[in-house]
């Protein structure tokens, strides 16, 4: 199992997106996350950024039916 860590960026205000990594643990990829929202000032500054994690089974593949392999959106709340 990997997960998947990824911050969605705003394209309105020129704010990138990011493959913030792959993990073989969830608990490794939240603390990830936490990690690097405090190391780029994404939640003090208020910027425009969602966060999301995804479970996938196996690498090499097309990953299909993303909201199956949604754990965690920050638009849901911590």
């Amino acid at each position: 199992m990997y997960y998947v860590v990824i911050d969605i960026g705003c394209s309105d205000c020129g704010e990138s997106s990011n493959v913030v990594g792959i993990f073989t643990d969830e608990e490794l990829a939240r603390e990830a996350l936490k990690n690097y929202k405090i190391q780029h000032n994404l939640d003090k500054y208020g910027y425009d950024h969602e966060f999301e994690i995804y479970k996938i089974q196996k690498l090499d593949t097309i990953q299909h039916n993303g909201l199956e392999n949604l754990i965690y959106t920050s638009s849901e709340g911590e």
